[in-house]
């Protein structure tokens, strides 16, 4: 049982070793990057360089100089260039080793990107040997240099030569690995770049898509809003030009008729013949007329007429008595009681009907009101039948052309079509309409002309 402890116990031993490291070799590439970087934006006076000069400066052992490059901009070159020089940390194989050959590979890695980059003024001038040298003891530092340590690399171009072409050690990072490792960064970079693109594509084809779809329902209910203005406006002047229309201008041909001459010769007739009887009751005056010719009368008697000679015959006829105000020979009417009366026409007005024709019998009246429409005219002998022609007042006309789809046609078909500039309605033809389980419906549409 201790045996297995005292195992465990060396496991985790070099476990944490082997952690602080891997951890170590990593925090010296990023102080020798970090460095690097702050010696390149020194010597740059561009505002954007100085600011990241600056942060670098502010930064805290460790930190990652890419970040704060790609945080101010303008300098993506650079930063690209720092992570070239940071990608030996990404290594398996640079984690994994001791402190002693991670330092030794540092140093390999500062000699082949001077060696590279010597010739660009950014890099050759801020890098020299004794910024190399300043440098390279920092990361000595952090990772002790082994016992066969390499001078400092010379700045010159045998030393880079050199560098370059070591490969006896087991433990160097040949460019290969190091040009693998950049291809996998690059690699996920632009996956990461690619999928950002995407989801801005997809947001900006929203806000696009939910912008076209307001300026469509806002110019739909500007169009409205100008329409209903304009139609305000236009009923507005027609209201103002019939109200202040000349008091001598003609009536229009659809007020109010007035009765017909033959039922009021009729109707004369009918007062005349109550008052020969001097009673006001039709069933008074009937039942006289019915005694008067029930009388035994021999022969027909000559009918004395003022002014005129009577013609006497040789039988006695005794006279029979006349009242003085008889002036006139008195039919007996041998028709039934319910045709003796005259027939008198009714009048009554409704509003417009429904889409199907049907007039609301609640809303019937007997004289020409402002919802008034259709003038009805039924003759009693047939009341079951009216005759109806449009009819309003005059300041209601121009509502009821507004809105001639309900109130108009309906009932009424034109001679023409409709225009702005019509302003009144002349009959044609009278409608017919008919009673129905006491409703009126259209029968016959009158037939009207917009004027």
């Amino acid at each position: 049982m201790p045996k297995v402890a005292y195992i465990s116990l060396v496991s985790l031993c070099l476990s944490a070793s082997l952690t602080l490291a891997q951890n170590a070799n990593q925090a010296a590439v990023d102080t020798l990057t970090k460095d690097v970087a702050i010696a390149v934006f020194a010597g740059i006076s561009q505002p954007k360089a100085q600011e990241i000069y600056a942060q670098l400066l502010d930064c805290a052992e460790g930190c990652d100089p890419q970040q704060v490059i790609r945080g101010v901009g303008s300098w993506d070159q650079v930063g690209a260039k720092m992570q070239e020089l940071a990608m030996l940390k990404n290594t398996a194989a640079f984690v994994a080793m001791s402190p002693g050959d991670a330092n030794t590979a540092i140093r390999r890695q500062l000699a082949q990107f001077y060696a590279k980059y010597k010739s660009d003024k950014n890099y050759g001038k801020p890098l020299s040997p004794a910024v190399q040298s300043q440098i390279l003891a920092k990361v000595d530092g952090m990772l002790p240099p082994a016992a066969a340590a390499e001078p400092a690399p010379q700045p010159d171009d045998k030393s880079a030569a050199a560098a370059e072409t070591t490969t006896d050690d087991e433990t160097s990072i040949t460019p290969a690995a190091l040009q693998l490792s950049q291809l996998e960064r690059q690699k996920r970079e632009a996956e990461e770049k690619q999928l950002w693109m995407m989801i801005l594509g997809a947001l900006a084809g929203l806000v696009v898509g939910a912008g076209a779809v307001y300026l469509l329902a806002y110019r739909t209910v500007k169009n409205e809003v100008v329409r209903l203005t304009d139609e305000n406006a236009k009923l507005s002047q027609q209201n103002d030009s019939l109200r202040t229309k000349p008091a001598n201008e003609t009536r229009p041909t659809n007020e109010p008729r007035q009765p017909q001459g033959d039922l009021r010769q009729k109707a004369s007739a009918y007062d005349a013949i109550m008052n020969e009887l001097g009673t006001t009751s039709p069933l008074v005056a009937i039942r006289q007329l019915k005694q008067q010719a029930s009388s035994t009368i021999p022969s027909p008697a000559p009918v004395v007429r003022s002014g005129e000679p009577v013609i006497e015959t040789n039988a006695v006829i005794e006279p029979v008595p006349v009242q003085p105000q008889s002036i006139a020979p008195i039919l007996v009417p041998t028709a039934p009681i319910e045709t003796v009366a005259p027939a008198r026409s009714e009048v009554f007005y409704f509003p417009p009907p429904d889409p199907t024709g049907q007039f609301d019998s609640q809303q019937k009246s007997g004289v020409l009101s402002p919802e008034s429409a259709y003038r009805f005219s039924i003759n009693a002998s047939n009341p079951s039948v009216a005759s109806f022609r449009f009819e309003a007042e005059p300041g209601r006309v121009a509502r009821f052309l507004t809105y001639r789809n309900y109130m108009i046609e309906p009932a009424c078909e034109s001679e023409n079509s409709y225009t702005t500039t019509h302003t009144r309605i002349v009959m044609r033809r009278d409608g017919e309409a008919v009673l129905e389980n006491g409703t009126w419906r259209v029968k016959a549409k009158a037939l009207i002309r917009y004027e």
